[in-house]
């Protein structure tokens, strides 16, 4: 292929075929970001190009930018990057012009290439990206692994290849089990130590999730008993052991099976990691770090952060047990947070990287950390403590991760193999109208990361939290006007309109606050004082009392109400009260239309269901309406049925009557053969005011999505990365 350089009208021609393309068809900011570069190089502006510039006016952002300690405008060229590789060896293979972003540019080059003849396909089908450089090569291998299907293996294209040690092999495996890969909160694949297997957990049809081994030099899968309702589990260092949390409760069992050990009480369990000193650290509960004996024992807090409002999650022991790293999730959201090492000598804390989530030390010398789905890295000096680099260089730009949670679906052992779960789309969701037939249509203008859609009483606006360039935001949207309005909120939990739709109940780290819908200004708080995560999510029928779930460090989330007084502008509370508070967690309390009753989601009873208990409560033990697992109940405004969502992202309807006093539920059956996009443990529905319609979110597809219950393998990351972080030190 030939390289010359082409005229400026040809540029913008490959720019806007390039921009009307399927891979671009949904990817708004990558489009935004090559329309600006293109058009600002074109017309000889090329010189502007500098992050800010593109924070600024590409990316339409605030001035409140600092490049040295924000890598979000470097983490949306690394994806622009990727969607233009992807682009050139799809929909765009026969292009004449060739759009490359080269890394460390901001600026394009624009090339242009003579096709080969009819029936000559360079490379054997290779990107025409790919062949641009005689200095890229691309080799393919085959491998066979014992994961359960042979793959053809990519060596990682680079400009200039390094000499490493080993050669990079990735592929994609799949791992079966009675289920589909995923699980309540935290990473759901992991690698031993040692690199010899891989444990993950799936959920199963009854609703149930189970922790799965599978030795990479056999192809049986084995399920580890007494893990049913397992999250966030973890490795001993050698690899013998795995702990995991249920049910309140951090338990341990052997890697060969036997029966699990309980090792302590846990409220909203955040990660753990069991350090060569004999000793598990963990994230019991909001605020707090801990530290229990892995025999078992009584937990000892080692760090409480709850004055600053901040929230320890994700730890992880360093070599040697001295340090723990951890990511201190705040106000601004995981995206925003920092990775801090604690000392266990001192107890001095020290921030060792700053804008991303879910930090690890990598043997070799490496700190790594997420930031909206893409992996950077930095050198880090494990005696002093300290990175050593000032730039984090991105290496993968598509591993699935929780915006709201922090969590990634990663994992590197120590011999530097990778395993991780891709995420195409980035968490880009839809926010639509659906029938019960599984039609939908569009309800927001653009895909974006939202959670928490909720209807106003009057069905004419929609409340929704969003992950917007890393921060928690919320968006109030017209559907009849078309716009919508945007605030930036600590708050990003929960949206609950009062019944006069006036007013907006957000939740979040801060605890409750309230915000006025049609006047400027910052959320106030609802329940000064709180340093307790809260969740707003019902109003009682006449509007007097909110329904909210807390985060308690001996319990977990319990279910309370509160009153509530509209005055003039303002919301004001009166005394919580404990609707109930037990060693499980209860999320999603709900008031029924005629408010006698209150549904809500348990995992009591060994997986979570829905029940529904009188209000008040009078002790009488509750009704399960659920069956084979639920979440998150929902009234019908028909005061017949109530609809709540499995944690396969489907809904199911159950009819209902009062006989007497006694709650009586019907047998649930599906609402729609729709799936709703998979957000966790948080809303992605709600009810429209036509009870045969429902607000809920879907998946922003893009074509390049990981196929069900699959994950990529990395063999000799540790060798690429090494060569990947020096070529910037």
């Amino acid at each position: 292929m030939a390289i010359v350089s082409v005229d400026p009208a040809a540029a913008l021609e490959a720019l806007e075929k390039t921009l009307s393309s399927s891979t671009f068809e949904s990817a708004a900011r990558s489009s935004a970001l090559l329309r600006f570069v293109v058009e600002e190089t074109v017309n000889g502006r090329a010189d502007r190009l500098k992050e800010y510039t593109l924070w600024r006016e590409a990316l339409g952002r605030g001035e409140d930018f600092d490049p040295r300690t924000d890598p979000i405008v470097r983490a949306e060229a690394s994806r622009l990057r990727s969607r233009l590789e992807r682009y050139y060896a799809t929909d765009g293979r026969t292009d004449s012009v060739v759009i490359v972003l080269p890394k460390g540019s901001y600026v394009p080059q624009f090339e242009s290439r003579v096709l080969p003849a009819a029936g000559f396909e360079s490379g054997g089908g290779m990107s025409p990206l790919a062949s641009l450089s005689s200095r890229r090569q691309i080799a393919w291998v085959a491998l066979g692994i014992a994961l359960g299907a042979a793959a053809m293996a990519l060596w990682r294209p680079q400009r200039t290849p390094p000499l490493l040690d080993h050669p990079v092999i990735r592929f994609e495996a799949e791992l079966s089990a009675n289920g589909s890969i995923g699980s309540e909160v935290g990473t759901d694949v992991l690698i031993s130590p040692d690199g010899s297997r891989v444990l993950f957990a799936s959920l199963g049809s009854d609703g149930v999730t189970r922790l799965y081994t599978r030795r990479l030099d056999q192809a049986a899968v084995a399920e580890l008993p007494g893990t049913e309702g397992a999250r966030s589990a973890f490795f001993s260092p050698d690899g013998q052991w795995v702990g995991f949390g249920v049910s309140g409760t951090l338990r341990k069992t052997a890697i060969g099976g036997g029966s699990p050990v309980v090792l302590c009480q846990v409220g909203n369990f955040l990660g753990a990691s069991w350090g060569d000193d004999g000793n598990i650290y963990f994230a019991p509960s909001f605020g707090t770090l801990a530290r229990v004996p892995s025999s078992s024992g009584t937990p000892t807090v080692i760090a409480d952060l709850r004055r600053e409002s901040l929230d320890p999650r994700w730890p992880q022991v360093l070599p040697g047990s001295k340090f723990v790293l951890f990511t201190a999730v705040g106000p601004e959201g995981p995206n925003g947070a920092t990775i801090q090492a604690l000392s266990l000598a001192t107890g001095k804390r020290t921030i060792v990287a700053r804008g991303g989530t879910f930090g690890r030390y990598l043997d070799g010398g490496f700190l790594t950390y997420v930031n909206q789905g893409t992996l950077f890295a930095l050198p880090l000096n494990l005696e002093r403590i300290a990175t050593i680099a000032a730039t984090p260089v991105p290496i993968i730009d598509d591993v699935m991760s929780s915006a709201a949670f922090g969590f990634a679906q990663i994992d590197v052992s120590r011999t530097g193999t990778l395993v991780y779960r891709r995420s195409a789309a980035r968490g880009q969701l839809i926010a639509a109208t659906i029938d019960r037939s599984g039609g939908a249509e569009p309800l927001l203008p653009t895909p974006a990361p939202y959670t928490f859609p909720s209807l106003a009483p009057d069905g004419q606006r929609i409340a929704v939290s969003v992950v917007e360039n890393g921060a928690p935001a919320l968006w109030i949207h017209g559907p009849q006007s078309n716009r919508t309005a945007w605030a930036a909120v600590a708050a990003e939990y929960g949206p609950t309109w009062t019944r006069d739709g006036r007013f907006l109940v957000l939740g979040g780290i801060g605890g409750l606050q309230w915000l006025r819908v049609d006047a400027a200004g910052a959320p106030q708080r609802l329940l000064p004082g709180s340093t307790h995560v809260q969740v707003p999510w019902s109003f009682s029928p006449d509007g007097s009392r909110l329904a909210f779930h807390e985060s308690r460090p001996a319990t977990g989330f319990d279910l309370w109400t509160v009153p509530v007084h509209v005055n003039g502008s303002r919301l004001t509370a009166g005394e919580p009260e404990l609707f109930l508070g037990t060693a499980a967690l209860e999320t999603y309390p709900t008031f029924s239309p005629d408010g006698h009753w209150i549904a809500y989601g348990s995992g009591a009873y060994g997986k979570w269901e829905v029940y529904v208990r009188p209000f008040p409560n009078n002790g009488a033990p509750p009704v399960q309406v659920s069956r084979g697992g639920g979440r998150i109940p929902r009234w019908l405004p028909n005061r017949r049925e109530l609809v709540y969502r499995t944690d396969d992202q489907r809904l199911m309807l159950a009819a209902y009557e009062a006989r007497d006093g006694v709650f009586v539920a019907g047998e649930p059956h599906a609402w729609s053969s729709r799936q709703l996009a998979d957000t966790g443990v948080l809303s992605n529905f709600d009810i429209a005011r036509d009870p045969s319609r429902i607000i809920g979110l879907i998946p922003a597809r893009n074509g390049d999505e990981q196929r069900p219950n699959h994950v990529t393998v990395e063999l000799n990351f540790a060798d690429d990365l090494r060569q990947r972080v020096a070529r910037v030190r």
